[in-house]
């Protein structure tokens, strides 16, 4: 088979996903897009667009950036097994022990998997080993991703559509911040662990008040229960420091990692834990093969991970997405003193959230789904929050520049001035 001469958008129709293709083809959204650098993606009509999603948060340092790519294009060459079938993979436990060493609070072992969500379902499953326990507690509009563990967790209704039945005991939702109800679902001392976003980024990025997450954290140890820092999002610096977690100062038990490690080239995610949780599972030289997974340490995903961090170090990521996220906020709040229609912007570094007022309602998601629409005419892209649709969603590149803030925000002020005209 060619596969040059056949059209990757109706391959996608047939094959993959037809009605998300509907739906990106209703509203007049570029199809395809055939080259990217840094923040920016060209469409196959050649139009650049700004990307300020950056999948997710996935193209931690931009797309493409050179020196992942090149460290990947290394490896390919070297000879080098990518996955081996007996012996220890030759990265991973360098990896792992960079992570270990950056997150501190007594994280000292890893393992590792390819996605975010099989990073959840692992840490549940140490937590279940650790504790003897089922139950997981996690918070308000928050989400931990879409295979059957954590999927009862999530904070809409929506994921939980083709399978409204799966509904297992001991999986319970409190809202955000309250600590009282915390207590009240821990009360049987029969929850394994308590989940924490330290930023709710499909929660329109909201963010834990240090002293509340502190509470969290007081309240687990005291029914010894594991608190899980769920970083899929905000680790790997995306909120100015390496983890969210450490803004607040709290030492959780596991740590789930995915996104910014892998430099959006190769698919890697990490589980973090105490000695103490990894030795629930590995627990002697009889269990040594006891819990593993075919890719857990393959070549491209360690480099890339090793390769990321080395930038943010070397190349100062951390300070500037700090103050590039400070920079992005105070141009955004002088918008809003314009009353041009942005009510309120929160977040933390560069995981932001911008509270968009309503057409048909103060709070109705209406007017964020329009200035989408509007921004991405105008060669930015963003999205709204899934759980506050009223909100709109920013995760650019950490290594967003000054000029591309300007570009967005003049986008987004003639987006927010053709919706008032309009109206």
């Amino acid at each position: 088979m060619e596969f040059e001469a056949i059209d990757p958008v109706e391959a996608y129709r047939r094959a993959v996903n037809p009605f998300r293709h509907d739906v990106i083809k209703a509203k007049g959204w570029p199809e395809l897009f055939t080259g990217a650098d840094g923040a920016y993606v060209t469409g196959a009509d050649g139009r650049r667009y700004l990307d300020m999603l950056a999948q997710n948060g996935g193209a931690t340092l931009g797309h493409r950036h050179p020196r992942v790519v090149e460290a990947l294009t290394g490896v390919i060459r070297s000879g080098s097994p990518f996955l081996v079938p007996i012996g220890v993979p030759a990265a991973s436990g360098l990896l792992a022990a960079r992570l270990c060493d950056l997150a501190g609070a007594d994280l000292e072992r890893v393992y590792f998997c390819t996605g975010g969500s099989e990073a959840v379902e692992n840490a549940m499953k140490f937590a279940m080993a650790a504790t003897g326990r089922q139950g997981f507690v996690a918070f308000g509009e928050g989400f931990h991703g879409f295979t059957p563990g954590p999927l009862p967790l999530a904070g809409h209704d929506y994921w939980r559509r083709p399978v409204p039945h799966w509904t297992p005991e001991g999986r319970h939702r409190v809202p955000f911040g309250d600590v009282a109800a915390l207590e009240k679902a821990l009360a049987a001392d029969d929850v394994a662990a308590v989940f924490v976003e330290p930023v709710q980024g499909l929660g329109g990025a909201r963010v834990w008040d240090p002293q509340a997450l502190r509470e969290v954290a007081d309240r687990c140890r005291a029914h010894g229960t594991l608190l899980i820092c769920d970083e899929i999002l905000t680790g790997i610096g995306r909120t100015g420091r390496w983890f969210g977690f450490q803004h607040a100062g709290v030492e959780p038990d596991l740590v789930v990692v995915s996104k910014g490690l892998s430099g959006g080239i190769a698919p890697v995610a990490a589980v973090l834990m105490t000695a103490q949780v990894h030795r629930s599972v590995y627990k002697s030289i009889a269990s040594a093969y006891i819990h593993n997974s075919t890719f857990e340490g393959h070549l491209l995903g360690m480099t890339a991970g090793l390769t990321v961090l080395d930038v943010i170090e070397q190349e100062g990521v951390l300070e500037q997405a700090e103050r590039t996220g400070a920079l992005l906020r105070s141009r955004i709040e002088a918008l809003a003193a314009e009353g041009l229609g942005v009510r309120e912007v929160r977040g933390l570094g560069l995981l932001l959230g911008i509270r968009i007022e309503g057409l048909s309602a103060p709070d109705a998601p209406d007017g964020a789904a329009a200035v989408v629409d509007l921004m991405i005419e105008r060669g930015v892209l963003l999205e709204s929050a899934a759980h506050a649709q009223n909100w709109l969603r920013l995760t650019p590149p950490l290594t967003l520049s000054e000029e591309s803030v300007e570009v967005f925000v003049t986008a987004l002020r003639d987006s927010l001035l053709a919706l008032d005209a309009r109206g």
